[in-house]
This record gives structure tokens, sequence and C-alpha cells, in this order.
């Protein structure tokens, strides 16, 4: 697991996450309009996500609940989470 410089110990970034990592959200950041969207894809304050693809230098796309969804590097960067584990399966469960 590598750990970023100058965080939290308990919380991440997604843009901290590899693919395949299940995280619990714990915080958003960002504008009102940033966080409204944000609710209106499912990510909430405790909601549990999964790092389909990326993060990359052009984002990542998260598994949320039941769906798939594509955030920008300028999104993810405002999402902080609480790392669970690694998820080899694609069930949506850490290891």
């Amino acid at each position: 697991m590598h750990e970023p410089a100058n965080h939290h110990p308990d919380t991440w970034s997604v843009v901290d996450l590899r693919q395949n990592d299940s995280a619990r959200v714990c915080k958003l950041t960002g504008d009102r309009g940033m966080l409204q969207r944000l609710a209106m894809l499912g990510i909430r304050r405790g909601i549990g996500i999964r790092v389909v693809h990326g993060p990359g230098k052009r984002g990542a796309i998260l598994q949320v609940g039941g769906a798939r969804i594509a955030l920008g590097w300028d999104v993810i960067q405002h999402i902080e989470v609480e790392r669970l584990g690694i998820d080899p399966h694609g069930t949506g469960e850490p290891s």
C-alpha cells in the first residue's frame, strides 16, 4: 500500500487509491454546486465506493452501489475516503 504525503492517517483522497480499492466516503469538499452534483450521483458521506478504473490524469471510474460513474480529476480530488481494502473480484466488497 502506498502512502501519500501529508494525509490524515485514516483518510485518503480518491486520487490516492488504486484500481479495485474499496473505500467509504468520509468527507466531500468543494463548492455548493460540486456537493449537489456528487449527491445527485449518489456519492455521500458514509457510502461505499470501489475504483473500477484509474485513478489517472483524466480521472477515475467509480462503482457506487450498482452504478459505474466516470468522474474527472477535478472532481475526484474533492472526495476524501477511508480505505477499506482491495476488491480483486469486483463484488464491491473489500478483501
